[in-house]
């Protein structure tokens, strides 16, 4: 009897129909997965942003900090500090946030670049908040990438070589 009950619940959402939003669909959306093959010489050695500083030194191509939320307030401005090790004559180093809480990085102001320098490998880039960031759990992504073509694209594997951190974002 439980199981034809069960069965008849999920069948009425199923007719009437759930949006992303609804209890049963709420599951947090990540941005693409980028894979790099190799970082042990390209990758983050610091991120730094309102309170959260990650100190890292290659630990691996695609990294998840789940631990390490950055948290930030809308309409406010915020000093992000970078360093980054290469032994590339081309480089680019790009922070994304995701504002609107889409699961994306591709909208409006989401895509800030920090380096394409491989000398200043030490860089501080002011990030501006939205005013009408969402309040909703969403990402936060900083790839440093040798290569150029594809240097903006948050989801582009462009060459083997390279680092992905990705970090909850919070915003208040």
């Amino acid at each position: 009897m439980k199981k034809l009950i069960t069965l008849s619940i999920l069948f009425s959402f199923l007719l009437i129909g759930c949006t992303k939003d609804d209890f049963t669909w709420n599951i947090k959306k990540r941005a693409c997965y980028i894979k790099f093959y190799n970082s042990s010489e390209d990758f983050f050695s610091l991120v730094d942003i309102n309170g959260m500083t990650n100190s890292t030194v290659g630990t691996g191509p695609n990294n998840y900090f789940e631990d390490s939320p950055i948290t930030l307030k809308r309409g406010q401005s915020y000093d992000l500090h970078t360093v980054f090790q290469t032994t590339e004559n081309y480089i680019t180093a790009y922070a994304y946030f995701d504002w609107n809480a889409d699961g994306d990085f591709a909208d409006s102001n989401e895509s800030i670049m920090i380096s394409n320098n491989p000398s200043n490998t030490d860089n501080y880039t002011v990030i501006n908040v939205p005013s009408n960031a969402s309040k909703k759990s969403s990402n936060a992504r900083f790839v440093l990438r040798t290569g150029s073509s594809t240097a903006a694209d948050p989801c582009y594997e462009y060459d083997s070589y390279g680092e992905v951190e990705d970090y909850p974002l919070e915003i208040e």
